[in-house]
């Protein structure tokens, strides 16, 4: 567990050079030490069927020569910019390949490590999508030709049936597992960007129908749920009700606008306790308040707020060691199945000035 920690904080270090993505630089270390391994493998099973004295210089020296390229590029992967030791990678995996396919044929499996050189090609580097599709035609014209190739000409040392299944066997676990590091890193990146920008998009939309002071819906929100709710269910009967604090500017002017700012939050606590489970409420605008009660007619919504207005005036608003005395004047008005949104918000209002007028701390309906 030490060694792989080590390690991991080898790989993981940053790159020398600004503006680099580290991503990219820890995917292509990854890609190495598993390169590594891979020919490390490969020239084990070679040496245990005595391949590498038939095979001669070619045979014994491929996975020795591959390794020490490996360890050097990843070397670099230190000291030089990240694009460019990928491409290199690019090249060194190609002339790997075709030495591979000369030497063995194309039935031992490592044609695969194309595969990841697209995968790494697409997630790696930011160039156009045009340059990324030459590149992946480029790298299937050489497939090919490999492919043509080895149907015309035998491989250098043909290999046992049961070592050419082996390490086709060895190919594929070694390449699925490059693949699974390169798109793991990846998508992890982006299902975290991704999420990430789904909640900031949430707490956008949120705060865009939020009061920041109160936390209760702004006017923009309500309006909307009213309009959907009378869209979606035309016949279901309801009220809404404007309410407006009274003497709320000399309140400010006594006491100060914190005072105020205290006195809408207080009171946004009663309405909401008192309308949960009934409604719906939100500031409509400085201290105005717009309230929703589905399923009630007027005369419903009417005793409800007159309850508030009981409960305001036992309940006085403590400032500094003052006590004082909120209440509210409120305008009623019912749905009648064919006036919209806009004709009853405005008569609702024309109720609550008329309230106003009568000496406020009442519910007109």
């Amino acid at each position: 567990m030490k060694l792989w920690k080590k390690i991991w904080t080898i790989i993981n270090q940053e790159s020398s050079f600004d503006n680099e993505s580290k991503r990219t630089a820890v995917v292509l270390r990854c890609v190495y030490l598993v390169m590594i391994v891979y020919h490390f493998i490969f020239f084990c099973l070679m040496g245990f069927r005595g391949l590498l004295r038939e095979g001669g210089f070619h045979v014994s020296w491929l996975a020795v020569i591959s390794v020490i390229a490996t360890l050097i590029l990843f070397q670099l992967s230190f000291r030089q910019k990240i694009s460019t030791n990928l491409k290199l990678f690019i090249a060194a995996a190609i002339l790997w390949l075709g030495g591979f396919v000369f030497l063995f044929g194309w039935s031992c499996g490592a044609q695969q490590i194309m595969f990841v050189m697209v995968v790494l090609v697409y997630f790696s580097f930011y160039d156009a999508i045009a340059q990324k599709a030459v590149f992946t035609v480029v790298l299937f014209l050489i497939r090919f030709a490999m492919f043509s190739y080895t149907q015309n000409f035998e491989p250098y040392t043909v290999l046992p049936d049961t070592l050419e299944l082996v390490l086709q066997v060895w190919s594929s676990l070694s390449f699925f597992t490059l693949m699974g590091i390169i798109c793991g890193f990846y998508s992890s990146n982006i299902e975290t960007a991704d999420k990430q920008l789904v909640l900031y998009n949430r707490r956008l939309k949120e705060e865009a129908r939020t009061d920041p002071l109160t936390g209760l819906w702004n006017r923009r929100a309500m309006r909307d749920f009213l309009s959907l709710n009378m869209q979606n269910y035309p016949q279901m009967p309801f009220s809404i009700a404007m309410g407006d604090i009274d003497f709320f500017k000399r309140v400010n002017d006594t006491y100060g606008h914190d005072c105020g700012d205290a006195v809408l939050k207080w009171l946004s606590s009663h309405l909401t306790q008192m309308i949960e489970g009934k409604g719906q409420i939100c500031r409509y605008g400085g201290e105005e308040f717009l309230l929703y009660f589905p399923d009630m007619n007027g005369d419903e919504a009417d005793v409800t707020l007159n309850e508030l207005l009981l409960l305001l005036a036992r309940t006085p608003f403590e400032w500094n060691d003052n006590q004082l005395q909120i209440s509210m004047t409120f305008g009623v008005e019912e749905y009648d199945f064919h006036s919209n949104l806009e004709e009853m918000i405005k008569k609702a209002d024309e109720k609550l000035y008329a309230g106003k007028g009568q000496g406020r701390n009442q519910v007109v309906f």
